[in-house]
């Protein structure tokens, strides 16, 4: 296996625990997370999210198996499964505050990839990856400003 990590960041003045409301929300991701606008999430029915929760991403093809690691005030972690190509990891926020109402907010995420899955990686799907994460920061943060 191969540790790929992408980091991606922000200063907000949207306050942690709206911004965990939107991140906790696992059924909405699709309607504002980049990338989801094709994938089905299937819930649990008897659970709220926290420490253990788990749920599934479901696409056309390929499905991933999430489970909450992480969940504190100022952070949260999924461990993921995908399952073509197999490959596992985590993805990680995390809210610090910088001074009187601005946060900076943190998504790492690592990858533990297949030999024959990171050999495909080059740097222009690395490129990629770290504009991705940014912009799931920009949608998260609109959509935490939007909720009043």
């Amino acid at each position: 296996m191969n540790r790929y990590e992408i980091k991606a960041s922000t200063i907000t003045s949207v306050p942690p625990e709206r911004i965990f409301a939107v991140l906790d929300n696992f059924g909405r991701w699709p309607s504002w997370m980049p990338a989801l606008d094709r994938v089905k999430v299937e819930l649990p029915t008897e659970h709220q999210p926290g420490l253990g929760y788990s749920f599934r991403l479901r696409g056309s093809v390929v499905y991933a198996t999430m489970k909450v690691i992480d969940f504190t005030p100022l952070s949260r972690g999924t461990s993921f499964r995908i399952s073509f190509p197999p490959f596992t990891g985590v993805n990680r926020c995390v809210v610090s505050e910088i001074d009187s109402g601005r946060y900076r907010i943190e998504r790492v995420d690592s990858l533990d990839l297949p030999a024959f899955v990171a050999g495909v990686i080059d740097t222009t799907q690395r490129a990629r990856f770290a504009r991705l994460a940014q912009e799931f920061l920009g949608a998260l943060l609109r959509a935490a400003a939007a909720e009043d």
